[in-house]
């Protein structure tokens, strides 16, 4: 059945929607007008998911009747195509947002990203060309990815540059038996997860101070700020000693992100900052409150804070243009 057929269903028997109003609807629905952009950009990215799960699944059947060295040549052939075809389409580097003509370049370079790193991998598995040396094979897709990104003006290599970066910083500071035993608690790799959001915190607002491509500021301050907060939250949680220690970066990153998000209109950066205070503040009021205290203010607190919820949703707006109502909105 259709989901709005059995949505209209639903409401039509709780008496909530009368017959003319459902026709309405539906006829709203019909004739809504549909982005053909999205609609031709979500069909070319599942393109690419499905060609690259298809050379996946090709080296995985063929891979005793084909062998292995035909197989690295094919990738390697698709992968420098794919880098070549991407060069040959791009248009000179500049500081801002720029505009290529060829479309598909940028779907290119993604598959030339991804055929890269199953080519990286099947080395690794067949011929140990790294050995032990993980952070180097972290490290060359990082220096590549993040390359492309500013190069050919790539958000979405961007993510994987710096994510893959965020691997090769792991790899390095932590010892292997931490990762392989998911020991995720250790000091180092949470001190570490702290820094690395703070320069990517760093560099998302220092792109927007510069006028550097400043459109890659959002994914900085997205992946730098949820790093930072999960990393301080996890000391905050695990280190009781330096409970407070933790929780003076969290306050001054809930600062950052709502006065970002006031300044930028962004309704996530402000639901992150809302969020992950709330989180360490409601934490340090448990460990510094007695059992007995909570017994007593504890629903009332739990109450408050469900109105405090409800009061964000109904009043984001206005917190957000607290400032710069002049500014229109960008996200």
């Amino acid at each position: 059945m259709n989901p709005l057929s059995f949505l209209l269903d639903e409401w039509q028997q709780r008496h909530l929607l009368t017959d003319e109003q459902r026709v309405q609807l539906e006829t709203h629905e019909r004739t809504r007008p549909v982005s053909l952009y999205i609609l031709l950009r979500s069909l070319l990215y599942a393109g690419i998911l499905l060609f690259t799960s298809g050379v996946g699944v090709l080296i995985y059947n063929n891979i005793d009747t084909i062998g292995h060295s035909a197989l690295i040549a094919l990738l390697a052939v698709l992968t420098a195509g794919s880098f070549f075809y991407v060069y040959r389409t791009s248009v000179p580097f500049s500081r801002g947002l720029i505009e290529n003509e060829a479309k598909f370049s940028d779907f290119a370079l993604l598959i030339a990203c991804t055929l890269f790193l199953m080519l990286e991998g099947y080395v690794q598995w067949r011929y140990n060309v790294f050995g032990t040396r993980y952070g180097l094979a972290t490290v060359l897709p990082a220096v590549l990815f993040l390359f492309c990104a500013y190069r050919f003006d790539h958000r979405g290599v961007l993510s994987m540059g710096l994510t893959a970066f965020a691997s090769w910083v792991g790899i390095t500071v932590a010892p292997m038996e931490v990762l392989s035993n998911n020991d995720f608690n250790d000091m180092r790799l949470i001190v570490t997860g702290v820094l690395l959001g703070v320069l990517y915190i760093g560099v998302g607002v220092a792109s927007e101070r510069m006028d550097f491509k400043k459109h890659f500021s959002f994914t900085y301050l997205l992946l730098g700020g949820n790093v930072f907060f999960i990393g301080s939250l996890a000391g905050l949680f695990r280190q009781e000693s330096w409970a407070f220690g933790f929780a003076l970066p969290i306050t001054a990153g809930c600062w950052l992100f709502v006065n970002h998000a006031r300044r930028s209109q962004s309704f996530l950066f402000l639901l992150m900052a809302v969020v992950y205070g709330y989180i360490a503040f409601t934490y340090l009021l448990f460990e510094v409150m007695n059992e007995a205290l909570w017994a007593f203010f504890g629903m009332f607190y739990v109450a408050a804070s469900t109105g405090g919820v409800i009061w964000f949703f109904l009043n984001f707006k206005k917190l957000l243009k607290g400032r710069d109502e002049e500014r229109p909105p960008l996200r």
